[in-house]
């Protein structure tokens, strides 16, 4: 390890070679420039979303709902400083929070259920029982006990299960379709309820699967606000973008 002393002189110079560079530069080579324009982003989108006087009577009501404090009258001018010091950052959260929320609506509510309905089938969620099993041979005997003999899976894989499927007893889920790797999820939506699948190779192991349930995907309201924020997302990658590359502009061809 270097002395004490030379490490001061080389942090010195780190230092030195950082301050020659453009702000920009700096954060963005520290990784922190794209989650900063990311952030400014949102906070105008939160800032421009408009509301209606009896909009804003509802809203400063949600705010200040449970808190030790008597909902302003007005959203007009800095109205969080005229609370008191001790709710001021509960309020800005939850209002920040129902900005973005009413931004979304406004933006891309219409949109929400043909998005659904493009995304309901990755959106299904299924519960399944899985064996890791280290060698074709006895995941293929294990296999004919639990078509055959009526063997009990949970059984099976807390015996012989090489992951974490051995502590479970073999139960994966509730788990979304889109999060399976692609050839599980294959196998699945081949099987009912109830079927198994023969031993296929997956990542070096050699698996033995049942599917339990089927849960198909609901527009609950958790999974409407998640949609949104999907559809928000090109548009903001396409504004992040944007900002970054007119910090960057590119020279003029000479003669052009």
């Amino acid at each position: 390890m270097r002395s004490d002393a030379q490490l001061v002189l080389d942090l010195r110079g780190a230092l030195e070679a950082m301050a020659r560079l453009p702000l920009h530069d700096l954060l963005e080579q520290q990784g922190l420039l794209r989650p900063l324009a990311r952030e400014l982003a949102l906070k105008t989108l939160r800032r421009d979303v408009p509301f209606t006087a009896e909009e804003g009577r509802e809203v400063l009501s949600r705010i200040c709902a449970g808190l030790p404090c008597d909902p302003p009258t007005t959203l007009e001018g800095d109205w969080i400083r005229t609370l008191p010091d001790n709710v001021q950052g509960a309020v800005r959260q939850r209002w920040d929070h129902l900005r973005f929320q009413k931004a979304l609506e406004d933006r891309y509510g219409e949109r929400v259920e043909a998005h659904f309905l493009e995304r309901r089938e990755d959106l299904e969620q299924v519960v399944l029982r899985l064996m890791r099993l280290p060698q074709q041979g006895l995941a293929e005997e294990l296999y004919l006990r639990l078509i055959d003999d009526d063997a009990s899976f949970g059984d099976l894989a807390s015996r012989y299960s090489l992951g974490d499927e051995r502590v479970t007893r073999g139960i994966v889920g509730p788990i979304e379709l889109s999060q399976l790797q692609p050839t599980l999820r294959g196998v699945l939506d081949s099987l009912a309820p109830g079927d198994i699948h023969p031993p296929f190779l997956l990542d070096e192991a050699i698996l033995l699967v049942r599917l339990e349930h089927r849960l198909p995907a609901s527009l609950n309201e958790a999974l409407r606000h998640r949609l949104l924020e999907e559809l928000l997302q090109p548009d903001l990658e396409s504004s992040v973008e944007a900002a970054l590359a007119a910090l960057h502009p590119v020279p003029a061809l000479v003669g052009a």
